[in-house]
């Protein structure tokens, strides 16, 4: 599980909700204590804590056979729309504007970069090739955990949170050949997060104390799969009847590139604070590898 310091995820939830009811005004405690409710419309569409995450995994856990199991199910249900996104990324502006600042990055700016990309992680963990029954993230799982890649070489993340985590999309090069890291899931799903960049542009700044935005991240992304893959990030995904439309995009080692997102609907997600430290981590690598 991917968790700053390596603390359990019991201790996360303390440790951030003391965070955020230290530094954090309290007109923008209440807004995102509200977002968390689990009587809120959007807490079964955010994609990590939807899926069931934390308690869905454990130590060294790689049964991806229940992950599986845990994406076919979230991936049926309709996901959250446009609008609704709008008016979460609308709100936090207007509830949590005084409190954007470097102080409370690891808190509130850990809340909205992961508000930001949920929707790519929706429509990532939802791809499927239409030639195989397993979702795209978890062949890719299953191709780390053969080779016994560890997310980050990081012991304390040897869990499918940290899997799924570290490959949506699959980033980094570090520890891992060409021929492993251009597999066609790989490339699919960094395709997913590179048109997300694009066509939605972040509307408000991903880190507070650093500029890092969806063009900053875009921009990493196609550069790694460019020099590592040889190919260009960014155009239509393949349809979902195993054919790939004028124009679409094609890894470079497939000749069939088609696919299917489960869920054709707009996508969601839910505020939670006890995913705040553990998605820390991830807007740190995405630092790290600008």
């Amino acid at each position: 599980m991917k968790l700053s310091a390596a603390i359990a995820f019991g201790a996360v939830v303390a440790v951030s909700s003391s965070t955020v009811e230290g530094v954090i005004s309290a007109g923008c405690t209440a807004y995102l204590n509200g977002l968390a409710a689990a009587t809120n419309p959007l807490a079964a569409c955010r994609t990590y804590t939807a899926i069931g995450f934390p308690d869905i995994t454990h130590a060294n856990d790689h049964d991806t056979v229940k992950l599986q199991s845990a994406l076919t199910t979230y991936c049926a249900k309709p996901a959250c729309t446009a609008a609704q996104y709008a008016g979460v990324y609308k709100d936090l502006q207007t509830n949590c504007a005084a409190d954007m600042t470097a102080d409370n990055q690891q808190t509130l700016g850990t809340v909205m970069y992961m508000w930001y990309m949920s929707p790519a992680q929706h429509d990532a963990v939802c791809f499927q090739n239409a030639a195989k029954t397993n979702s795209c993230v978890v062949d890719s799982i299953n191709e780390m955990i053969a080779r016994a890649q560890l997310p980050d070489a990081n012991p304390n993340e040897d869990d499918l949170y940290g899997y799924i985590q570290y490959v949506t999309p699959f980033a980094n090069t570090v520890g891992v050949n060409a021929t492993a890291f251009c597999s066609p899931c790989n490339q699919q799903v960094a395709n997913i997060f590179s048109n997300y960049y694009t066509k939605t542009p972040s509307p408000y700044t991903l880190n507070f104390a650093q500029n890092l935005t969806s063009v900053t991240l875009n921009t990493d992304l196609m550069d790694k799969y460019k020099r590592t893959c040889s190919v260009t990030l960014g155009l239509p995904i393949a349809s979902g009847n195993g054919t790939a439309p004028a124009g679409s995009f094609q890894p470079t080692n497939q000749t069939q590139s088609g696919g299917k997102t489960t869920s054709a609907a707009a996508r969601g997600s839910a505020y939670s604070l006890g995913g705040l430290v553990a998605s820390a981590a991830m807007v740190a690598g995405a630092l790290l590898m600008i």
